[in-house]
């Protein structure tokens, strides 16, 4: 079992360790909860091996069972048998390391895009990738425009993204006003 301090939850990143999720309400009486992620997913991805974040730290866990209850997808843990162990868990972080996932081609793992530069074709450097969002119609790149000292919402599709190099930790997009700049009036 893998073992990180609360202290180093900056460092999981680093060590290939992606936050995906969390934990929600307890379901049933047998260690199982709700899966809480952003996009409200309905089907796992088929992830052996989670890290939980626990009072103590980081655990590393493997997943017992997966199952649809209601809309909901529901999780039951090795290691967790009764609903009174998952309960303190409620909204603590869960994290699957990249060797976990599968892309397909144009896929990425967006938790990694966090830092990357973001330009565009006139206007070179404008800011930084300060995370990703998903209100349920599309994903949404939360940008740092340099120039405003704030952060933007950008969508984060084929049509806006014209180019991600993830050796070169960049991100390259079409320059759109609406989305980048502050309302002048």
């Amino acid at each position: 079992m893998k073992k990180f301090n609360l202290e180093e939850e900056n460092l999981l990143r680093q060590k290939g360790y992606i936050q995906f999720a969390q934990v929600g309400r307890p379901h049933g009486l047998k260690g199982a909860f709700f899966l809480k992620t952003p996009d409200r997913r309905t089907e796992w991805d088929g992830y052996k091996k989670l890290l939980i974040q626990m009072s103590e730290g980081f655990f590393e866990t493997k997943v017992a069972k997966t199952y649809n209850s209601g809309q909901a997808l529901a999780v039951h843990l090795e290691g967790f048998a009764t609903r009174e162990e998952i309960e303190p868990l409620y909204n603590k972080n869960i994290y699957v390391h990249e060797s976990e996932i599968s892309l397909d081609e144009g896929e990425f793992i967006v938790g990694k895009l966090i830092g990357f530069k973001v330009y565009t074709e006139n206007k070179g450097l404008i800011g930084t990738i300060e995370g990703v969002s998903s209100f349920g119609a599309q994903d949404n790149l939360e940008i740092y425009v340099n120039k405003y000292r704030k952060v933007f919402l950008y969508p984060f599709l084929d049509n806006f993204v014209t180019h991600i190099s993830e050796s070169e930790q960049k991100i390259e997009i079409k320059y759109v006003p609406e989305f980048l700049e502050e309302d002048s009036e």
